[in-house]
C-alpha cells in the first residue's frame, strides 16, 4: 500500500448523529411535500372545472393555492440545498469553512422569508373565511385587519432581527420566537373564533327553525364546524411548534429540525385541505343545490339572525 493513501476512520458520534437528523428531516420534509403536491393539484383542477364562471374568490384561492405550491417547492429545495452543501466538510479535505458557513448563512435567511410566506398566506386565507361571515360588521373587519397587519409586521420584522442577527453571528434570543409566533397565533385564534361564534349562531337559527332544515342546510352546517375544528387543530400546531423551538436545548435536536420543515409545509396544506373536504361534502350529498365552500359560507353569513354593526 503506497505511503501517501490516506487512511479514514468511522464516522464520530456526533457526525453520525448530525446525518440521521438530515436524513429524517429530509424524509419528512417530502413527505408532506408529496402530499402538498397532490392536494394543491386536486385544487387547483376543482376550481377550474366544478364551475364555468370564475368569481373573484375562485380567482383568489387559485392564485394562493399556486403560490403556496411555488413557496413550498422553494422552501424544500433550499432546505435539500443546506444539507449538502455541508457534505463536503465530512470529507478528509473539507473545503475552506468560511466559504461554507457563508452559504449556509445566506440560504438559512432566504428560507427565512420565504416560510413566512406561506405562514402570511395561510393567514390571509383564515382571515378571509371570517370576512365573508361578516359582511356588514365593521367592527369585526376591523379586528381582522389589525390581526393581519400584525401578523405581516411581525413575522417580517422578526425575520429582518433574526437576518441582522445571523449576519453578525449573534445568538438568536430563546424567548424571540413569540415575537413572530404571537401575531401568527393571535390571528388564527381570533378568526377561527369569530367563525366559531358565527356556527353557534347558524346551528341556533336552525334548531329554532329559523332557517329551514335540508340537506343544504345540513351540508353547511357540517362544513363550518369542520372550519371550527380544523382551525383550533392548526392552532394547537402552532403551540406544539413553539414549545419545541423554546425547549429545544433540553429536546432532541431532530425533533426541533422536523418541526421547523414541518410547520411551513403544514401551513400550506391545512387552508387547502378544508377546500377538498368541503368539495367532498358536496360530492356525497349529490344535490342540485349543492354549494362550493364559499357559497357555503356567504349562505351561512346572509341566514344568521346574529345581530351585526352596519358599517
Amino acid at each position: 500500500m503506497s505511503s501517501q493513501t490516506q487512511q479514514t476512520g468511522p464516522l464520530s458520534d456526533w457526525n453520525v448523529s448530525v446525518v440521521v437528523e438530515w436524513a429524517i428531516g429530509t424524509a419528512v420534509s417530502y413527505l408532506f411535500y408529496g402530499a402538498n403536491i397532490v392536494i394543491s393539484f386536486t385544487v387547483i383542477y376543482l376550481l377550474i372545472t366544478t364551475s364555468t364562471r370564475m368569481t373573484r374568490g375562485r380567482l383568489g384561492l387559485l392564485f394562493l393555492t399556486i403560490f403556496m405550491l411555488l413557496v413550498s417547492t422553494l422552501s424544500v429545495s433550499l432546505n435539500t440545498a443546506y444539507i449538502f452543501i455541508q457534505i463536503p466538510l465530512f470529507t478528509i479535505n473539507p473545503p475552506d469553512i468560511i466559504d461554507i458557513d457563508s452559504l449556509i448563512t445566506s440560504i438559512g435567511i432566504v428560507v427565512l422569508y420565504v416560510d413566512r410566506l406561506n405562514f402570511i398566506a395561510c393567514d390571509g386565507i383564515a382571515v378571509w373565511r371570517a370576512w365573508i361571515l361578516y359582511p356588514h360588521n365593521l367592527a369585526a373587519k376591523i379586528v381582522l385587519i389589525l390581526c393581519m397587519i400584525g401578523s405581516l409586521a411581525g413575522s417580517f420584522v422578526s425575520a429582518g432581527l433574526e437576518t441582522e442577527e445571523s449576519l453578525q453571528d449573534i445568538a438568536a434570543k430563546q424567548w424571540g420566537i413569540f415575537e413572530w409566533v404571537l401575531p401568527l397565533l393571535i390571528t388564527n385564534l381570533v378568526s377561527t373564533s369569530m367563525i366559531a361564534y358565527k356556527t353557534w349562531y347558524y346551528q341556533r337559527d336552525v334548531r329554532q327553525n329559523l332557517i329551514s332544515t335540508n340537506g343544504s342546510v345540513m351540508k353547511i352546517q357540517k362544513i363550518m364546524w369542520f372550519l371550527v375544528e380544523s382551525g383550533f387543530f392548526y392552532c394547537i400546531s402552532w403551540i406544539g411548534y413553539t414549545l419545541i423551538r423554546i425547549l429545544k436545548e433540553t429536546s432532541s435536536a431532530g425533533i426541533s429540525r422536523i418541526s421547523a420543515v414541518t410547520m411551513p409545509m403544514l401551513s400550506a396544506i391545512y387552508p387547502l385541505l378544508v377546500v377538498l373536504i368541503a368539495a367532498h361534502e358536496k360530492s356525497k350529498e349529490a344535490s342540485n343545490s349543492g354549494m362550493s365552500l364559499i357559497q357555503s359560507i356567504k349562505f351561512a353569513s346572509k341566514n344568521s339572525t346574529e345581530p351585526e354593526i352596519q358599517g
